[in-house]
């Protein structure tokens, strides 16, 4: 399996930010099921976030990257 990577913007968060990591990481599912191979797959899941630096920072985005291992 190929990484796939979800993205979602920070518009899209109403609440916490395991909300954007949650819908960040059902896109890169929904992305994975797409390649259209079967089976049962050991992944690595890398949460990570673009940020912008203020005071106090905000998150911009909330990413999401499956790696098979």
């Amino acid at each position: 399996m190929p990484k796939v990577t979800g993205r979602v913007d920070k518009k899209r968060v109403s609440a916490s930010h395991h909300e954007g990591w949650d819908q960040a990481l059902d896109k890169a599912l929904a992305s994975a099921s797409r390649l259209g191979r079967r089976g049962t797959f050991d992944v690595k899941v890398e949460f990570t976030a673009t940020i912008r630096v203020t005071n106090p920072g905000q998150i911009q985005k909330y990413n999401v990257v499956l790696e098979e291992i």
